[in-house]
């Protein structure tokens, strides 16, 4: 690394940056995307690695905010664009510029640190864990049938509210669409706000038939908008006109009556004969509305947000917990010194936990910054950690224990695609 200049990038630089990302990533920017950056890039969160006056190197950061356990929403620092040329892979850059984040995330005093990544081999050597999954589902609406839901004899209630779904334009849905999320985003754990260029690249270009046409829909009740989908209908074989399908790009609901109304919607638009989805929760509460469940298959399931603990007592402090309790965590950082040790956890009644320093203390259970990063949010259970050797359970019966104080009642989610 020593022949190589690292530092933050200058608004002169952004070209470089911009065709730097694109390269490593094996496309081009459009005039649109550099003019993205240009507006919402924090220069002083970049780093970028120079070689010999070239920008080879690069990554940013922003400040934005996370619904961790308890529905607090603490602010975080969210990686993103990282990326090194392929004529200098392998010489430490990523390495050294990750290095560069996390002091400045920490003198900056954020406690946690996301990204997503396109691999899932780089980012554990740096203290992240993944935390989050998704799932893409699919379903052949030929075949598939939803449940009329009523009230039964055993006295279940019928989501039979009055409400109605409507198609609108890209400009009402700009409009309308995050003030949905806004309200949407505290009742999930591990959901960001999404800043303005994610809406811009969400919603897309209506009339562009590239990957389909777009079209917006949300479901009003009231005088009120309560959930809303985008969505896109193209051919599934470019060959054959049509045999297309509806692709769910994102569905948001704030209430059930408009979850299953949308979903309703989209498994009702004729002349498609399926049904993608993008990243969803692993949890989806359709499928329970499908006559035969099989119809709704998952095609693949894979990580989703990672997460790492920048602070660790901090992070600990901010989220709440399930169950009252005590549990001694030796946490092993190599990268954040400051991490390394134990730590007691007190929670009280009201799962508000009291977190400190306790490097004299016997630990109960022994685990790396990573694994604790994906732990963090709910999601993933310390006691499959052990099971496969990657949490040392010090007292019998404590990775259990962890399950308990830590895990919530669904697993966490994120909506964005950054």
């Amino acid at each position: 690394m020593s022949q190589f200049e690292l530092r933050p990038i200058a608004a002169h630089e952004i070209d470089a940056y911009a065709n730097c990302q694109a390269t490593a990533f094996g496309s081009r920017y459009t005039p649109a995307k550099v003019e993205s950056l240009e507006r919402e890039l924090v220069l002083d969160r970049s780093v970028a690695a120079f070689d010999g006056g070239q920008l080879v190197g690069a990554s940013s950061s922003y400040a934005t905010r996370m619904t961790v356990p308890g529905s607090s929403r603490p602010g975080v620092g969210f990686v993103t664009d990282v990326a090194v040329l392929p004529t200098h892979r392998r010489r430490g850059l990523l390495s050294a510029m990750m290095r560069w984040q996390l002091d400045d995330m920490h003198a900056r005093g954020e406690s946690v640190s996301v990204l997503f990544s396109s691999e899932g081999g780089i980012y554990e050597r740096y203290g992240y864990g993944a935390a989050s999954y998704a799932a893409r589902y699919m379903v052949d609406k030929r075949l598939a049938r939803l449940r009329t839901v009523g009230t039964s004899h055993s006295g279940a209630v019928s989501i039979g509210v009055p409400g109605s779904v409507h198609l609108i334009e890209q400009a009402q849905a700009l409009e309308a669409f995050p003030l949905v999320r806004e309200d949407y985003v505290p009742t999930r754990v591990g959901e960001l706000d999404r800043p303005q260029s994610e809406w811009a690249e969400l919603l897309g270009d209506p009339t562009s038939s590239a990957e389909g046409l777009r079209f917006y829909a949300c479901f009003e009740q009231g005088g009120h908008i309560d959930g809303y989908v985008v969505y896109r209908v193209a051919p599934i074989d470019p060959r054959d006109h049509w045999r297309r399908a509806v692709f769910l790009e994102e569905l948001c609901a704030l209430s059930d009556v408009a979850y299953v109304s949308l979903w309703r919607y989209l498994l009702g638009i004729d002349l498609t004969g399926e049904l993608r989805t993008r990243g969803r929760p692993v949890d989806e509460p359709v499928r329970y509305l499908f006559e035969d469940q099989r119809q709704f298959r998952t095609v693949s399931l894979g990580d989703r947000s990672w997460v790492r603990l920048i602070d660790v007592r901090r992070a600990l402090s901010q989220r709440r917990y399930e169950e009252q309790g005590v549990l001694v965590l030796d946490v092993e950082d190599r990268l954040c010194a400051w991490n390394d040790g134990r730590f007691r956890i007190s929670v009280d009644g009201d799962g508000i936990a009291r977190v400190e320093r306790a490097d004299d203390a016997l630990c109960d259970i022994a685990l790396t910054v990573e694994v604790l990063g994906a732990a963090y949010l709910g999601g993933v259970p310390f006691a499959a950690m052990a099971e496969v050797g990657r949490v040392e359970e010090r007292s019998e019966g404590m990775a259990r224990r962890a399950d308990r104080m830590f895990i919530g009642s669904r697993p966490p989610f994120c909506t964005t695609n950054f």
